[in-house]
Parts: structure tokens; C-alpha cells; sequence
């Protein structure tokens, strides 16, 4: 399992209409094979600030699979009007989880 995070800058003013459009977006995120479950987070510090993380199976379920499809293509034409700038992406393998007690 492989975790893709991405760090995005949203418009100052659209945050809420960027939260609810992504929470409507990610049912494309959801039908990609390999999908397991995502994660949206508002920064504390920064204002406009998210991190949206994805848990895919491997990389390439993501960067071909994913990437490859229209449900892509949907998904980016939804939320990418509200950033403010390029997002970062990287992908991350685990190498110690502290399950919680």
C-alpha cells in the first residue's frame, strides 16, 4: 500500500466551496481500482491550506490507472479552479505504524 499526499493552496474566500466541491468530487476517487480510502485536512496554521491524502494500492493504480481515466479528468476539472498555484504530490510507503491503544 502506498500513501499519495498532496499539499494544495486554495483561493482566499473559496475554502468552503473548495470542501464541498471536493467532498462531491471524490466519489471519482472512490471508483478507481486500487482505491482504498482518502482523507481530506484543512491546515490550523495556514490559512487555505489542505492536504489530501490517498491510500491507493500501489503507485501505478494511481499514476496509471487513476491518472489514465476520465474519472481523473472529472475529478481535476472540479476542484483545480480553486487552487491557488500548482499542488505538490509525492506518494509514501510506510515503514512503522503505532496503532492506537
Amino acid at each position: 500500500m502506498v500513501l499519495e499526499i498532496v499539499t494544495a493552496q486554495i483561493k482566499a474566500g473559496q475554502e468552503a466551496a473548495f470542501e464541498e466541491a471536493f467532498i462531491g468530487a471524490s466519489k471519482y476517487i472512490a471508483a478507481a481500482a486500487g482505491y482504498i480510502k482518502h482523507e481530506l485536512r484543512r491546515c490550523i496554521e495556514v490559512q487555505g491550506k489542505y492536504l489530501i491524502m490517498i491510500h491507493w494500492n500501489s503507485v501505478e493504480d494511481h499514476m496509471v490507472g487513476f491518472r489514465g481515466s476520465q474519472n481523473f479528468t472529472d475529478f481535476r476539472a472540479i476542484v483545480s479552479p480553486f487552487y491557488d498555484g500548482p499542488s505538490q504530490m509525492n506518494h509514501y510507503d510506510l515503514v512503522m505504524s503505532n496503532p492506537a491503544s
